[in-house]
């Protein structure tokens, strides 16, 4: 699904807003959405600068298998104490190849669990240790996530105000143009005109009769 990613874009209220909306089918910020207008003007805003000005730093989570996270592993003690451990325990049964070794070929199956519990423990501090550097490496990312998704809430907040502003605006614009009242009697004079006629006729007789 599409979406638009920007980080302090100027806004017509002298403001600046942050985002990371969905604008595909369907979406309040999309063709044909509440915002669409809104989000347009962020778009030609955004248009106004270089590629990526107005670009959000990546919010890119961490991998275990990371390279640096695997060189902290290699320099933490306890890691460095699992691994030399194992090394040890290997040598004396190695999961992978279980015949391999005298205790594989003629040790008691109790012999063999008690083995594999040990290993499996060594490996578990290990797991244990890279699983709390990623955690460690991730938490920035994560409550930059986070505050992305506050952004998103608090942006269809600041559109939706925006909004009832324009909308307020075009309807003040409108009730303050002139308009005709279809319910409102039509115009006419106060004074009547049929006694006009009638004195102008007498007036008529009245001057025909003295020429006479």
């Amino acid at each position: 699904m599409a979406r638009l990613s920007f980080q302090n874009v100027p806004t017509k209220s002298g403001g600046v807003i942050s985002g990371n909306i969905s604008t595909g089918a369907g979406s309040p910020f999309g063709s044909g959405g509440k915002y669409e207008a809104q989000v347009a003007n962020i778009k030609a805003e955004i248009a106004k600068k270089p590629v990526g000005y107005y670009d959000p730093p990546p919010l890119t989570l961490w991998k275990d298998s990371n390279p640096v996270i695997e060189s902290k592993l290699e320099d933490d003690p306890a890691v460095q104490k699992a691994r030399e451990r194992l090394g040890n325990l290997i040598g004396t049964y190695d999961p992978s190849h279980p015949r391999a070794s005298r205790l594989g070929r003629y040790g008691s199956p109790g012999e063999i669990l008690a083995m594999e519990q040990k290993i499996n423990q060594q490996y578990k501090i290990i797991s244990d240790i890279r699983e709390r550097l990623t955690a460690e490496k991730n938490a920035p990312v994560i409550l930059a996530q986070q505050e992305q998704q506050a952004r998103e809430a608090d942006l269809e907040r600041k559109l939706e105000i925006e909004l009832a502003v324009q909308r307020a605006l075009e309807k003040q614009v409108i009730n303050q143009r002139p308009h005709k009242d279809p319910t409102a009697p039509a115009i006419t004079s106060s004074f009547p005109i049929i006694p006009i006629i009638i004195i102008a006729l007498i007036v008529g007789i009245f001057l025909l009769r003295r020429r006479a």
